[in-house]
């Protein structure tokens, strides 16, 4: 009577390295033959069907299942007299590897920026023996993705980063913070604006342009929502028409959104804008911006302009580079992103302008306070004092 057929039983971990030996090019026939073997038998063929698939004998097939089961998955698929699989890899071969995924694939000859794992698990098997780590040629993407995610390394991803490049940072953010100190000075405790007794008040306007706002129109006409589909749907082609830029300043006493839209954000633009703030506010008032250092900002044209006007009629006071958060008007740019431009359409660049306006009209018509938190306890009252 025939012998049943039975199967053994390996693990996930196992499975995966015998897989990665059947792949392996430069590994000896037999080691694959033996790793088809084990795994063959796990799915419970029979002894002679196994022999039969590799055009071995039975004796071969049942000798190679006796030394899994009896010394494990190393002595069943090499030889005796040779090393084979070592228990553990070494700290040393594990430090090569950290080496290797530390280095862009560009620096070792590659195309590639950054490392996928099968290019990763190609290299390592590609060279490690002539690193003197032979034990990684048969390493497999799984234990080489298990080791990275215990190391906490990932290779495969970017992530950005901005360098405090301006050697002034810290005396500028102080600036920026006394103005915050100083607006909030100049409010009682009640909340309304105090006129000093000269009668001299200083505007303060967080300022900044929205350049590359896109004029965008539907190909199609959307459909409303109905009892049926409760949301808008859009077909996904569009018509570009063109962008505009806007240049806005918040009142941080009046909380009022000032806008001009433009075709674009050169200094002339920003000369425009000032014209705005100076034809805005009272004569012999001081206008002071908070802005950032857009070179349209401090251009020849600029300083002509601000060279014309009496000397304390516009005053900047500039953020430190790179460091948009620190200028309140950000917070409004982001709100209105999310409020009115998110999946705007519109039929021509004009429209946008004028859907642009009448946002900034419904703000004003219910402005919003912005108040300034952050570092403000570190700032001396009596250093603010004087405006």
């Amino acid at each position: 009577m025939p012998a049943l057929p039975y199967s053994i039983t390996i693990s996930d971990e196992e499975r995966a390295y015998l897989k990665s030996l059947i792949k392996t090019r430069t590994i000896q026939a037999q080691v694959v033959d033996r790793a088809r073997m084990l795994l063959w038998k796990s799915e419970a063929q029979t002894d002679k069907a196994i022999a039969d698939g590799l055009g071995v004998s039975v004796n071969t097939v049942r000798r190679c299942i006796d030394r899994y089961l009896n010394s494990g998955i190393n002595l069943a698929v090499f030889d005796d007299e040779r090393s084979g699989r070592p228990a553990e890899i070494t700290d040393d071969a594990k430090s090569w590897i950290v080496s290797i995924a530390c280095q862009k694939p560009c620096d070792l000859g590659y195309a590639a920026e950054l490392w996928t794992l099968a290019a990763l698990h190609k290299h390592i098997q590609a060279h490690a023996e002539k690193a003197g780590y032979p034990r990684l040629k048969t390493v497999t993407k799984p234990w080489l993705q298990k080791y990275l995610k215990k190391m906490e390394m990932k290779p495969f991803k970017i992530k950005y980063y901005l360098e405090r490049k301006d050697p002034d940072f810290e005396n500028k953010m102080h600036d920026v913070l006394l103005v915050y100190k100083q607006v909030e000075m100049q409010f009682d405790d009640n909340g309304n604006i105090t006129i000093p007794d000269n009668g001299h008040l200083t505007h303060t306007i967080s300022y900044d342009e929205k350049p590359g706002i896109q004029a965008v129109a539907n190909k199609y006409p959307d459909h409303n929502p109905t009892e049926d589909n409760g949301y808008i749907r859009r077909d996904y082609e569009y018509v570009r028409l063109g962008t505009l830029s806007l240049l806005a300043g918040i009142d941080l006493l009046t909380s009022e959104a000032i806008p001009l839209v433009s075709q674009t954000h050169k200094s002339s633009d920003f000369i425009q804008f000032l014209k705005i703030l100076d034809a805005k506010y009272p004569e012999g008032d001081t206008i002071r911006l908070i802005l950032d250092n857009h070179s349209a900002h401090t251009s020849k044209e600029t300083r002509q302009f601000l060279a014309a006007l009496p000397e304390d009629r516009l005053v900047f006071v500039f953020t430190p580079t790179h460091t948009s958060w620190l200028n309140m008007i950000e917070s409004f740019f982001s709100k209105m992103t999310k409020q009115m431009l998110k999946g705007i359409r519109v039929n021509s660049k004009e429209e946008l302008s004028e859907r642009i306006y009448r946002y900034f009209d419904e703000i004003n018509a219910d402005p919003i306070v912005y108040h300034w938190t952050y570092k403000m306890d570190e700032i001396d009252p009596d250093e603010a004092a004087t405006i």
